[in-house]
């Protein structure tokens, strides 16, 4: 039995030293303790932050130019009833005699042109809208350079 257990011995050093170099190798807190590694001795690597990967949202369509909340810049080939029909407007084209109303400086309801700065009304009460939308649904062909008597009717009724 003797035999057995010189034999042994060897193998059971040797798998000692394995498994503490092992753990002495793989940073393992208790090895530095036991061994007297020192923070001076060893340096600890910063853990890195995980972030949360949030997944790409489309980009939304641009909406033409906006100078202010209040404001809209006309761009080439729009017309009230287009502008009132924009989702950052009033998302009803019916609602364009609101705009025209606004802004004094239209002669003719069916002529804007590029560049022009109309004001956009946003308080505006329920009677005014129906009346608005109830206008651009009765007012007849659009026709440009000739100002629809109803149009100036409506106008001076907003006032």
């Amino acid at each position: 039995m003797n035999d057995q257990a010189n034999k042994l011995l060897p193998r059971s050093v040797l798998l000692s030293v394995i498994l503490v170099l092992s753990f002495a190798l793989s940073g393992c807190q208790l090895m530095k303790a036991i061994f007297g590694f020192g923070d001076d001795q060893m340096e600890e690597q910063p853990m890195e932050e995980t972030t949360e990967v949030q997944p790409m949202e489309p980009e939304p369509e641009p909406e033409p130019l906006m100078v202010s909340e209040d404001m809209h810049v006309v761009s080439q080939g729009e017309s009230l009833w287009a502008i009132a029909g924009m989702s950052s407007i009033y998302n009803d084209p019916f609602r364009w005699p609101l705009i025209y109303a606004r802004n004094k400086d239209i002669e003719d309801a069916d002529l804007i042109f590029p560049g022009q700065e109309l004001a956009i009304r946003r308080d505006l009460a329920r009677d005014e809208i129906d009346a608005a939308v109830a206008h651009a649904k009765n007012r007849g062909a659009w026709s440009i350079g000739a100002v629809e008597e109803t149009d100036m009717s409506y106008r001076a009724s907003t006032m």
